[in-house]
């Protein structure tokens, strides 16, 4: 079982493909018994994938800043920090592996902030993207490109695994052997 931290929107009213993703997902973790860290919230694709999830397992660690505790979940393991940084930061700690789902600013704030963390060694874990509707493409292009561009070391490249389907990012995570890279300040 790995405790897998999943980033997605937490906005309603979504096109009805990132729905879809966000319940696979959460039955697939479920029914393989892993444990879902999520940022709490009952709306959106948050909701959709908590609630599938709690459907086959109770495994679940809720991680969600003082300022949406209102729409927190709290039906499970709750933790309320006092800001966006400490939430993070508890995510990062908690989990084994991090997956993206569809979502909006916020998601896109995690991917990178889980991908620096990585880049300067603070964790080896894996980072996938379910890049359902090619919704992280420009991204993804952007940290090529910067790759590209010698701006941060080409064996950066494998940090960020992008994949189309849930079941994918499963079998990546089950799958996953680290990468050695060199040290970025070169210490």
């Amino acid at each position: 079982m790995a405790k897998i931290c999943v980033f997605c929107s937490s906005t309603d009213e979504l096109n009805q493909d990132y729905i879809d993703t966000a319940i696979k997902m959460g039955q697939l973790m479920g029914e393989q018994g892993h444990h879902l860290i999520y940022g709490g919230s009952h709306l959106g694709l948050m909701g959709e994938l908590s609630r599938e999830f709690a459907e086959h397992s109770e495994e679940i660690t809720e991680i969600i800043p003082k300022i949406f505790e209102h729409v927190a979940v709290k039906k499970h393991n709750c933790i309320v920090t006092e800001n966006f940084g400490e939430r993070l930061r508890n995510m990062q700690e908690l989990s084994d592996a991090f997956i993206v789902l569809p979502g909006g600013f916020g998601s896109i704030h995690e991917l990178i902030d889980v991908l620096v963390a990585k880049q300067i060694r603070l964790h080896n874990k894996p980072l996938v993207v379910v890049n359902t509707n090619n919704l992280y493409t420009p991204i993804i292009e952007q940290v090529k490109k910067i790759i590209d561009e010698g701006l941060a070391p080409k064996d950066n490249l494998p940090f960020l695994h992008v994949v189309a389907t849930p079941e994918e990012a499963l079998d990546y995570i089950k799958n996953y052997e680290p990468a050695e890279v060199k040290d970025k300040l070169g210490s």
